[in-house]
């Protein structure tokens, strides 16, 4: 009899010990699909990265539902931010009685490099709704969000220099991802009415982000292909 009573007790102790960590594993499990679904749902909104007709030009500002904002450098940076802030915040991003509660966003104005090159500089609800619409919705209804941030954000990364020619004719070669922003923020602070964009010129080097190749685009029409193969 007593050694059934302290097998008894061992067992009891030992589920309690077990329980924390089953919680925590649960917990990270949640948070991660947060932030794949989140990371989803923005690219998804204006046909952005993967699958998608256009990339991400960083950094960009994330803007949080309390209103606070940060400054990410690349996916991996916006995946930490995400992360850390559905921790704080918990599941504040699922819908309560029937009305979703807002999610962390991108902040505008952003930029981003179409498949044909082009550099467009999204400043409003309106313009990201037009962007989708010229992508057509990209391929985002074959996938879902889950496992997105592991596979699905971006189809490669360009390498610096990149020198960029403007509507005008003038060029300006830009040393990294940073220069990149500014001078884009410059150019269209300068020229804020609707119009032609400034382009990439080619030719190129990209990695990509699936095993880490670098290619060679020498035009156009193979940035295109690029893209589109991309899936």
């Amino acid at each position: 009899m007593q050694n059934n009573i302290l097998k008894l007790c061992l067992l009891l102790i030992a589920s309690t010990l077990a329980f924390p960590f089953c919680t925590k594993n649960n917990t990270d499990q949640s948070v991660d699909d947060l932030v794949d679904q989140t990371l989803y749902e923005a690219q998804e909104r204006g046909g952005i990265g993967k699958y998608g007709c256009y990339e991400l030009v960083f950094p960009v500002t994330l803007e949080f539902p309390d209103s606070t904002t940060q400054e990410v450098n690349s996916y991996d940076e916006m995946k930490d931010a995400l992360q850390a802030w559905f921790l704080a915040n918990g599941s504040s991003g699922h819908p309560h009685h029937g009305h979703a509660t807002p999610r962390p966003t991108i902040a505008f104005p952003f930029s981003v490099i179409s498949q044909d090159g082009e550099l467009i500089t999204v400043n409003n609800e309106t313009e990201l709704h037009d962007l989708k619409a010229a992508c057509g919705g990209g391929t985002f209804g074959h996938h879902g969000h889950h496992g997105h941030g592991q596979h699905g954000l971006a189809c490669f990364e360009i390498q610096f220099p990149l020198t960029i020619q403007f509507p005008d004719g003038t060029t300006e070669t830009v040393a990294d991802q940073q220069a990149l922003h500014t001078l884009l923020h410059d150019w269209k602070n300068s020229n804020p009415a609707p119009g032609d964009h400034p382009e990439i010129v080619f030719p190129i080097n990209v990695v990509m982000k699936d095993d880490g190749t670098v290619v060679t685009v020498n035009s156009k029409d193979e940035l295109h292909d690029l893209k589109e193969n991309c899936d």
